[in-house]
């Protein structure tokens, strides 16, 4: 319920426009206009004064509403390589820092992290960074109008001026910074080493001897790393060496390292002439980031979850809800009235109207009022209530008479005993009469018997046996059916 609330309320009108860089003393603002940049910086004492810094350039620039994406320089994260998780992408953010734990000195409620699989095999590359820095920043542009929407690191913001479809290496060095090399397979992190022991500027055509004993050895150094990531890159092996150093001649020192090197060393391509620090190139390659790009600190729990269930909120809701529905009743009682005084009106023309009609049937019925008529009517309902009963009679009739008595007398043919014999059968609707001669007196019931495993015999019933004997000693019976009275049959 409050991430919906939270997306009800939110803004729409993000555009990603803005970049802030921050370093360890400055914060880089590059904004992307129509047709040119603004970069501007701000000097900070530590890193505690970022917030203020980043409320100032937002103020100061107007940019409420804008969607910014952050890069932090080096010094401000950690680059760690582990075993790779048995842990789904959805859930490697959250995992991460548990997992790194041993390897940091903050707990891993302090920690944010992001990773992806890293050049080696079954390893995976993770970038660590403090929570409560990132979360002061973070909500330093929101209370300014704006919203975080990517948080990436110097390592991976440089894969922006590599090729896609090669392998090559970066030299890059910011003001007062150490040298960096980073190199990247196919815009992919394989490698990220510090080198030290040079100071900058590293080529100085006023030297005697012009910087070349430096650069001798920035030279062997250089090699030393080509030699390592071609041994682990041997299907993509490195092709180009990109010079990006602040205070530095980059043009020239890429003809000289051309000239110690076996690889191709060229100065970086300058986007814009105001992107001509390591700083500004950063916060452009941040703005180019698409949506799903790798390794990406920032998370929605960074902002603190609004707390719309409050004292005040369920306060004003109420009086809102008590407003609402008091202006409802109030239409629904207007509305009534008027619907009232509606129905009144109505009903009076309706009494109106249903007085005329009762007015109107009388005259219609004196008008069509004839005794002839009604007497030729009472005489026909007197014959139609006659033809109704004799039908009722009709219906009642037994349903034997509409088929015959050929089964019942096929049955009693079928049941014929050797001990009587049938002289006369009287058969009328459900009644049957028998009479004949039996050899015993006992056979007549035995006989009579037999007739339930007939079905049309063993629906008669009879009313009265007699047995006799003739003038010749021979038994003689008399079986008479119940007889059954049909009312209104006379009708």
């Amino acid at each position: 319920m409050k991430y919906v609330f939270s997306k009800l309320f939110q803004r729409a009108s993000f555009q990603p426009s803005a970049a802030l860089v921050f370093y360890t003393d400055t914060v880089v603002l590059v904004q992307a206009k129509t047709e040119h940049f603004i970069v501007d910086r701000m000097g900070v004492s530590n890193v505690s004064d970022w917030s203020d810094a980043a409320r100032n350039l937002i103020t100061q620039y107007q940019l409420s509403g804008t969607d910014l994406k952050l890069v932090l320089g080096h010094g401000l994260y950690q680059s760690l390589v582990i075993d790779k998780p048995e842990v789904g992408i959805d859930e490697l953010s959250t995992a991460l820092p548990f997992l790194v734990k041993d390897l940091v000195n903050e707990s891993p409620s302090e920690l944010v992290a992001d990773g992806f699989p890293a050049t080696a095999k079954d390893r995976l590359q993770v970038f660590v960074a403090s929570k409560q820095l990132i979360t002061q920043v973070v909500l330093a542009c929101h209370d300014c109008g704006c919203r975080v929407s990517d948080i990436t690191t110097e390592d991976i913001a440089w894969s922006r001026f590599s090729d896609p479809n090669r392998s090559q290496l970066i030299l890059h060095a910011d003001v007062d910074g150490n040298l960096q090399l980073t190199a990247f397979n196919e815009q992919m992190l394989c490698f990220q080493r510090q080198l030290r022991g040079f100071s900058l500027p590293l080529f100085d055509r006023q030297a005697l001897d012009g910087g070349s004993f430096q650069l001798d050895n920035l030279a062997l150094e250089l090699q030393r790393s080509l030699d390592f990531i071609s041994a682990q890159l041997r299907n993509n092996p490195i092709s180009q060496l990109i010079i990006s150093c602040d205070n530095e001649d980059n043009q020239a020192l890429a003809e000289e390292l051309n000239k110690r090197l076996n690889i191709n060393v060229e100065a970086i391509e300058e986007v814009d002439p105001l992107l001509d620090t390591n700083a500004a190139r950063l916060g452009w390659a941040a703005l180019q980031r698409p949506k799903n790009a790798i390794i990406n600190l920032y998370s929605d729990n960074l902002l603190p979850t609004k707390q719309w269930m409050t004292l005040t909120n369920i306060v004003a809701s109420w009086v809102a809800l008590i407003a609402i529905f008091a202006m409802w009743a109030g239409w629904n009682a207007w509305q009534n009235t008027i619907e009232q005084k509606k129905l009144a009106t109505q009903s009076s023309l309706l009494s109106a109207e249903q007085q005329k009609l009762d007015h109107a049937r009388v005259q219609v019925a004196a008008l069509l009022s004839d005794p002839l008529k009604e007497n030729q009517a009472h005489e026909l309902e007197k014959e139609i209530a006659a033809k109704r009963a004799t039908l009722k009679v009709i219906e009642e009739h037994d349903d034997s008479l509409k088929v015959g008595y050929a089964g019942l007398l096929q049955q009693l043919a079928d049941a014929a005993s050797s001990d009587i014999s049938v002289q006369q059968i009287y058969v009328s609707g459900t009644s049957m009469d028998l009479s004949g001669l039996a050899r015993n007196p006992d056979a007549v019931p035995r006989w009579v018997g037999a007739f339930k495993t007939y079905p049309s015999l063993a629906e008669r019933r009879f009313q009265m046996m007699s047995l006799g004997r003739n003038d010749k000693n021979v038994v003689i019976f008399q079986l008479q059916a119940e007889r059954k009275s049909i009312k209104g049959s006379e009708q």
